[in-house]
């Protein structure tokens, strides 16, 4: 009876509920669009290990000087929320820094944009950037465990982290990086992480764990509970951050002063707003309508928190519509790397326009009266 009981306590009514809404999401996508299903199958099927994104030409347009007298000397950060296969968007962001001639003082990640920040922390170009990913096979990020699953059934799911291993994705990654660390990087790198046995999230960062290697700590970046099996680091398992802080702007205090902090939102609504669900009471199915604000609930807030205490320093950009990775399409996005380029020079576009208008916004400020 008291194990009963405790389901009813509302801190587990709340995933519960936003479970619920979560499902009839998907089924509402599964059924408007079957690419999904054929998506899913491909990906984790015996065709992921030949299956690549076809590019026509290069993803990025030639490049353009983009002087920005105004913003010389300046210090800049960069945030990035999760998002799936959004987070691309970060290779552009790099694209628009290198036509800049500037470059961040300090990349502060979560999930999936981890595997864009640690490229551009460890000095590779946005062409090398995008050039590493697009050109991989499925099979070298995604490796489901059927086998461990099966096992796992009859003990009750004992033993059991997630359907991918996430062997395949630091192995990807070490070829690349070989066995560089986060002390090693360029740029300095902070990576949220989520401490399941604690429940606190934690920092990896080339200042606190220099002897981390980066492939470890992409591999933990991405480890959600369920999907992708968590990471025995020390005494404890870790995974993913981002389902607790989403937009980590903690690192910053450390690198104080910072003028400038470019934010990139890849999974939220614009301005981190929430969505109106009016008259909800009224119509049917009202409560699961109500319990699915939940699922952004925590997100939005303690987001919304760091904007705050970031003022007028932040600039935030949302280079992919939050449509886009809504639902089903949240893995759709992250399975099929089709999209990718397009997210990529997305990302350029928006990081670009920003800081043209930073640069002018500055230099405005900084004229004599």
């Amino acid at each position: 009876m008291a194990r009963a009981a405790d389901l009813l306590e509302p801190n587990n009514l709340r995933p519960l509920l936003a479970a619920v809404d979560k499902a009839r999401d998907l089924a509402t996508d599964l059924g408007d669009d079957l690419s999904f299903v054929r998506t899913v199958v491909r990906a984790l099927g015996p065709e992921r290990h030949a299956d690549r994104p076809q590019v026509d030409g290069p993803v990025f347009p030639p490049a353009r000087p983009l002087p920005l007298g105004a913003l010389a000397g300046k210090r800049i950060a960069v945030v990035a929320s999760g998002g799936s296969g959004a987070t691309a968007a970060l290779c552009g962001v790099r694209r628009a820094f290198e036509e800049a001639g500037i470059e961040p003082v300090l990349i502060s990640a979560c999930s999936g944009s981890v595997l864009f920040a640690s490229l551009w922390a460890a000095g590779l170009s946005a062409d090398e950037m995008a050039s590493f990913w697009l050109g991989m096979r499925t099979g070298d990020y995604i490796d489901p465990d059927w086998r461990g699953l099966l096992r796992a059934v009859p003990r009750r799911l004992r033993g059991f982290g997630g359907l991918l291993r996430g062997d395949a994705i630091e192995r990807t990654y070490r070829a690349r990086l070989g066995d560089a660390r986060l002390g090693d990087t360029r740029i300095p790198l902070a990576v949220v992480v989520w401490n399941i046995d604690e429940n606190r999230t934690e920092f990896l960062s080339s200042r606190g764990t220099p002897d981390l290697p980066i492939a470890r700590a992409v591999r933990i970046a991405v480890s959600i509970p369920i999907m992708v099996e968590p990471v025995r680091l020390g005494d404890d398992w870790y995974g993913d951050g981002g389902i607790v802080d989403i937009f980590p702007t903690a690192p910053l205090a450390a690198e104080e002063p910072i003028d400038l902090v470019l934010g990139i939102n890849s999974y939220l609504p614009e301005a981190f707003a929430g969505e109106s669900i009016e008259g909800w009471f009224d119509r049917t199915w009202a409560i699961f309508r109500a319990s699915g604000q939940l699922r952004y609930s925590i997100y939005l807030e303690l987001a919304r928190e760091h904007v705050r205490a970031l003022g007028d320093r932040l600039v935030l950009l949302h280079p992919v519509p939050h449509e886009e990775v809504r639902g089903a399409r949240f893995y759709e996005s992250f399975l099929d790397r089709r999209g990718w380029p397009r997210f990529m020079r997305l990302g350029h576009e928006h990081a670009r326009a920003a800081l043209e208008a930073r640069a002018g916004r500055i230099h405005l400020h900084t004229v004599p009266e």
